[in-house]
């Protein structure tokens, strides 16, 4: 079993025991880490097959993102119709009809394998992912873990459960779920998880939700969705069922701890409290809010209230720095508040507490003995001084993925000095220009 030790300027475990180590180091055999702390004391202790030496960096756990859509790069750069001024209107007219219902499992495998790639190199060890590419089943999830693995990314996959086409396309879309959970889930070997997902309760009905929830119970996959993304879902859910959408699901018994729900910008207090009932997770995805409209989650009251909050991407930009320093700068203009969301509660949003929104807190998210060795290494070349104590402050609101310089994913190197070893960058790369020109005139 392979050894190593990983060494740099600092050590940001992000455990409340070992705290920031000046001079630290890692030490990992096998898939684990089985010791922290000052470099000296670590090297004097063990005996490594390898050292790692990032003396102008920082050792810090593997960035989490925890809602993705990895598809979503084929749609970069592809113009949206000036019609589409709300969230609902640029799902109808563009996003479902152009990119979800014209991908096939060639565009999802290599969309799958270019975003990867691009975690990886930013620092991203473990991504939760929605495909929803209804004419695409079944199989889409098969073809999205080889991509991923591929690389050596670590990945929560889920098929985006629908009726928005049909019922039977929707009960599919379940299907599509409990064949791939059974054949990942409960492997300790495995890079990749499955998890049920379903999309909104404007697209499934109360009665596809309750199977989908006894499904999951079953076979303790839990379950991730999409909230109140646009004002439309409210609106709707008010409409039709006289109830909030969180009130609906907890009305049908659909809500609990294993609940992932992603977006949640027009999700109000009452509705908070409900989800903070039930051990509801959250994740927030700031940059992507913008993009499409869709506003402002209140996730500074979500933390108050005493949700777990993680950040994700949603498919629209990787670097998952960048996503941490929109959380940390939006939420100060929007509610003119220079003190809400702290530079280290948006790193353990980006980390331990995605970790926890994934059901995966004991496994990765820290620098932790016994868990897995997602490890990544930063360029510590700031123009002013890095110390112990404005460390966290230096990486999130001024750092970027580009500063990431090794990756280890259950401590095997996937990333040296800045370049991928598990794949041919390159080739991705033409591959997936083809693939979104393709994708672009269907």
């Amino acid at each position: 079993m392979k050894s190593l030790i990983v060494k740099g300027k600092y050590v940001l475990t992000l455990d409340k025991k070992h705290g920031t180590i000046p001079k630290g180091a890692v030490f990992v055999e096998g898939d684990k880490i089985l010791d922290v702390g000052p470099a000296k004391k670590i090297e004097d202790s063990y005996d490594a097959d390898e050292i790692i030496d990032a003396k102008e960096c920082v050792v810090m756990p593997g960035l989490i993102c925890s809602h993705n859509h990895m598809y979503g790069i084929l749609s970069h750069g592809l113009p949206v119709p000036q019609t589409t001024s709300t969230f609902i209107t640029f799902l109808e007219q563009f996003w479902w009809p152009c990119i979800e219902n014209a991908l096939n499992r060639d565009q999802i495998s290599t969309a799958a394998t270019m975003s990867s790639i691009h975690m990886a190199k930013t620092g991203t060890t473990c991504c939760s992912d929605i495909l929803e590419a209804p004419n695409s089943i079944p199989g889409a999830l098969d073809v999205e873990a080889q991509a991923t693995e591929l690389v050596g990314l670590r990945s929560v996959l889920s098929f985006e459960a629908t009726e928005r086409i049909s019922q039977e396309n929707g009960e599919e879309g379940v299907e599509e779920n409990i064949d791939f959970i059974k054949k990942h889930n409960g492997k300790n070997d495995s890079l990749t998880r499955g998890m049920f997902c379903t999309h909104t309760t404007f697209t499934c009905s109360p009665q596809f939700l309750k199977k989908v929830r006894e499904q999951a119970d079953e076979y303790h996959a839990g379950i991730h969705i999409h909230l109140e993304e646009g004002a439309y879902e409210s609106k709707h859910c008010l409409a039709k069922y006289q109830k909030l959408p969180v009130e609906l699901y907890e009305e049908i018994g659909f809500l609990g701890s294993d609940v992932l729900a992603s977006q949640c910008v027009h999700t109000l207090p009452r509705e908070a409290k409900l989800l903070r009932k039930h051990d509801v997770k959250v994740s927030h995805m700031p940059l992507s809010n913008c993009e499409v409209g869709g506003g402002i989650a209140p996730v500074p009251s979500f933390l108050q209230t005493g949700l777990t909050v993680g950040l994700g991407t949603d498919g629209y930009i990787q670097d998952m720095f960048e996503v941490m320093r929109a959380a940390f700068l939006i939420h100060k203009g929007y509610l003119q508040n220079a003190s809400v969301m702290p530079a280290d509660v948006v790193i353990r949003m980006a980390t331990i507490d995605a970790a926890r929104a994934l059901r995966m807190e004991n496994t990765v998210g820290s620098i932790t003995p016994n868990k897995q060795a997602d490890i990544i290494t930063v360029d510590l070349k700031f123009p002013t001084p890095v110390t112990a104590e404005n460390l966290i402050q230096q990486l999130v609101v001024f750092g970027n993925g580009s500063m990431v310089r090794n990756v280890l994913i259950a401590g095997k190197e996937i990333v040296r000095n800045k370049e991928i070893l598990t794949v041919d960058e390159d080739k991705a790369r033409t591959r997936c220009m083809e693939a979104a020109e393709t994708l672009w005139k269907t």
